[in-house]
């Protein structure tokens, strides 16, 4: 884990096993974002750490020119919360997680409500993958003030 730079802000994208959607947006927040500035991390609410990245993932953001093929799995209690500036989750039942089980403050939490790809084909996860890309370009709107 990084040493927390107080000039940089740190955010967080959620999902439930880390291995679709918050893996995703991480990706193409950092490819987009001045990581100088902010820097997006993401884990998952109920998963184990060290799982890969699922395969339809890997494939929708290497069209991006995005290589998620070494990317691996967090878990929610491997991360240090406090590090976090904002979480973005993907639904708001891993916002009342955070929130009920974790402390995470109310104001730190904001919800992006995307479905879950899980299972289905390429064109779910590139379905998937562009909702996340347009979603993060208005999210990345508010660190570049």
């Amino acid at each position: 884990m990084m040493q927390k730079d107080d000039n940089k802000k740190y955010v967080a994208f959620v999902c439930t096993g880390n291995t679709c959607r918050s893996p995703m947006a991480q990706a193409i927040f950092n490819s987009l974002a001045d990581t100088e500035r902010v820097e997006a991390e993401s884990f998952g609410i109920s998963t184990e750490t060290g799982l890969p990245v699922s395969e339809n993932s890997v494939l929708a953001c290497r069209e991006l020119g995005l290589d998620l093929s070494e990317a691996r799995s967090t878990a929610v209690t491997d991360v240090e919360l406090e590090k976090y500036d904002r979480f973005y989750c993907m639904s708001p039942s891993h916002a009342r997680v955070l929130f009920a089980y974790f402390g995470v403050p109310s104001e730190k939490l904001a919800v992006m409500n995307v479905s879950d790809p899980y299972g289905g084909d390429l064109e779910v996860y590139r379905a998937c993958r562009d909702e996340i890309y347009n979603s993060v370009k208005e999210i990345i709107k508010e660190y570049e003030a």
